[in-house]
């Protein structure tokens, strides 16, 4: 068995904390071929410059994760260079309808779970076969969560929303929070199955890093980034938490 990843795929890897999983990735495991996905490659200038310095360990790829065609045509393209993938991350996501539950409808509730529940369900299955091939001691499947998603943690993210968004008594991101308590259960179930067969299943809350997401953030999404990595490749099977914060803390769910 290899003693550090050698293929990584990063899903959703255009600008903040995906970027910054690649640029991290690459200092961290400097024999390892990073596959970078985007939406829209072209006009992910960030990630552009990054594969000009790295132009023989980086691959950027396109894929729409609401796209099932799209999603295998990624598949295809990946499997052009390797059959094996030590780590996959999926940090694909969106926060869509600021505003109450109520007032969001059924169509932004779905733009919320299509990015970060369907498209990381899809992502995992055609990139599972991968993993498994893997003869990688500590190779991972890792969807990056939130502990917004968290029912336990519900007060203080509450207290943080009204903060945040100068709301009082109304919670402006319950979508966005309903599609990663949902992912928190995808990551669960999936690790249920499949850590036995010696792949195991991780959910990293990233923290609150500044982003265009989030810009009351209080840490840099250098920070998180970092943190996400090491938790990664420190991270095996025998631990038996499941859902990790990017400093390694357990985080309920």
């Amino acid at each position: 068995m290899t003693s550090s990843p050698s293929t990584v795929l990063i899903i959703g890897a255009s600008r903040g904390i995906g970027l910054q999983l690649v640029e991290k990735s690459l200092a961290k495991h400097p024999n390892a071929v990073i596959y970078a996905t985007a939406r829209k490659p072209a006009t992910a200038i960030d990630l552009q410059k990054l594969h000009k310095v790295h132009p023989n360990r980086m691959h950027i790829l396109q894929v729409d994760v609401t796209d099932a065609s799209s999603i295998k045509q990624l598949k295809e393209a990946v499997s052009q260079t390797t059959s094996t993938l030590d780590q996959v991350i999926y940090n694909a996501g969106v926060l869509k309808g600021l505003a109450p539950l109520t007032a969001v409808g059924l169509d932004g509730l779905k733009e919320n779970l299509m990015v970060n529940l369907f498209g990381a369900y899809a992502c995992a299955m055609e990139f599972l076969p991968f993993v498994e091939r893997s003869t990688y001691a500590k190779k991972v499947l890792t969807f990056i969560g939130s502990s917004f998603g968290s029912i336990t943690t519900y007060k203080e993210n509450f207290d943080m929303h009204n903060m945040v968004f100068g709301t009082s008594g109304v919670n402006v991101t319950a979508a966005y929070d309903i599609s990663k308590t949902a992912v928190e259960r995808l990551a669960f179930e999936l690790d249920l199955e499949l850590r036995s067969k010696g792949v195991p299943v991780l959910l990293i809350h990233p923290g609150l890093p500044k982003t265009d997401m989030n810009p009351m953030g209080n840490i840099t999404v250098d920070d998180s980034a970092a943190g996400v990595i090491n938790v990664i490749g420190d991270y095996t099977a025998d631990r038996e938490e499941r859902f990790l914060d990017y400093e390694g803390k357990a985080v309920p769910l």
